[in-house]
């Protein structure tokens, strides 16, 4: 009777608290073990990479690893099963997030002998947008001096990288992939600098990796802004830095929230880049603070081997891409230091 009891209490006090903690958070990231009983191979990379992915490993002589299988979906599968929403996969993390306030599947997901840990990242997806509004880009600012381009108001930060030298030898993107990490692209194919962007359909696809769907135009002026420095092209009113590039454009960032499952948001989104065969990843975010203080990361996990989102860069950067990440704005504010994966 005794040990009935202690089990009946034991099992409603652990129900009780994991409750109390998916009333707060939704979702979770799910970390495996191991990649065991995967039906994919290193031997046979053309089933999850594809043809220009391999030959960028073989142009670098990098070897395809386990690393590069995908998560085995024998476990995706059955953390699905238990009933929960899955979100994104990282094949380098070897996780996967979730969503679910089923306190039950949670014991169910964290009692499966593949599974090496669970943690919440994150309450339920915002749905917030930031504001809209129209935007347009003034015939201002003529370039100076001797450019066989007019840079319009693109000039400055052209000259600061000596962009116009590579221009002027041929070397404009033609044939290169950028992928273009950010809080979304809003209004860019109704926006005139983008016009041959989008007309020589060199915008080969785009995914929203908050949602699981394919709005990315709909808000996220940050990432217009972002991609007009590297593909404008109006002579006279703006030159990007690459304007004969082709791109895709994910969304990995919340705008209405900060968590840390932004961060495998962007692990996800470098993975597709890597897996399609992108040459440069461009991202202007960087995580260091959150809305929830208790994930806030601290000073020593810039360490370049910690967070989320630093492992899953140099990931990318081993798989022969270029990482460009901003170094973030923080200087004159409480965290001072450069985000992560910066």
């Amino acid at each position: 009777m005794f040990s009935k009891t202690l089990f009946t209490v034991l099992f409603i006090a652990v129900s009780t608290a994991c409750f109390s903690q998916t009333s707060t958070y939704h979702r979770y990231i799910i970390e495996f073990i191991d990649k065991e009983n995967n039906p994919y191979s290193v031997t046979n990379p053309s089933e999850y990479l594809s043809q220009r992915a391999i030959d960028r490993r073989t142009r670098y002589n990098i070897a395809i690893t386990s690393n590069d299988l995908p998560v085995t979906p024998d476990y995706v599968e059955q953390v699905r099963n238990t009933g929960v929403k899955l979100l994104n996969k990282s094949k380098w993390l070897n996780s996967i997030s979730i969503e679910t306030d089923d306190s039950l599947a949670l014991l169910e997901i964290r009692a499966f002998p593949f599974v090496k840990s669970s943690a919440p990242i994150a309450p339920r997806v915002s749905g917030k947008r930031v504001s809209k509004q129209n935007e347009s880009i003034s015939i201002a600012g003529k370039a100076s001096g001797d450019h066989a381009i007019d840079y319009g108001k693109s000039v400055d930060e052209i000259n600061m990288i000596s962009g116009n030298s590579l221009h002027l030898q041929g070397f404009r993107g033609e044939g290169m992939m950028i992928a273009v990490f950010d809080v979304g692209f809003f209004n860019a194919p109704n926006l005139a600098v983008f016009d041959t962007l989008f007309s020589d359909g060199r915008v080969l696809g785009w995914w929203n990796f908050v949602n699981g769907d394919d709005s990315v135009f709909y808000d996220g002026t940050h990432g217009t802004a972002v991609l007009s420095t590297i593909a404008a092209n109006i002579p006279g009113v703006m030159v990007g830095t690459a304007p004969e590039s082709s791109f895709y454009l994910f969304k990995s960032e919340d705008p209405g929230s900060e968590y840390p499952i932004e961060e495998h948001n962007w692990a996800a989104a470098a993975e597709r880049s890597d897996s399609i065969g992108v040459d440069i990843i461009s991202s202007s975010l960087g995580y260091s603070r959150f809305d929830d203080t208790t994930f806030n990361h601290s000073y020593s996990d810039m360490d370049g081997n910690t967070t989320m989102v630093t492992r899953a860069a140099d990931f990318a950067a081993s798989k022969g891409m270029i990482v460009c990440s901003s170094a973030g704005n923080e200087g004159t504010k409480d965290w001072y230091y450069i985000t992560a994966p910066a």
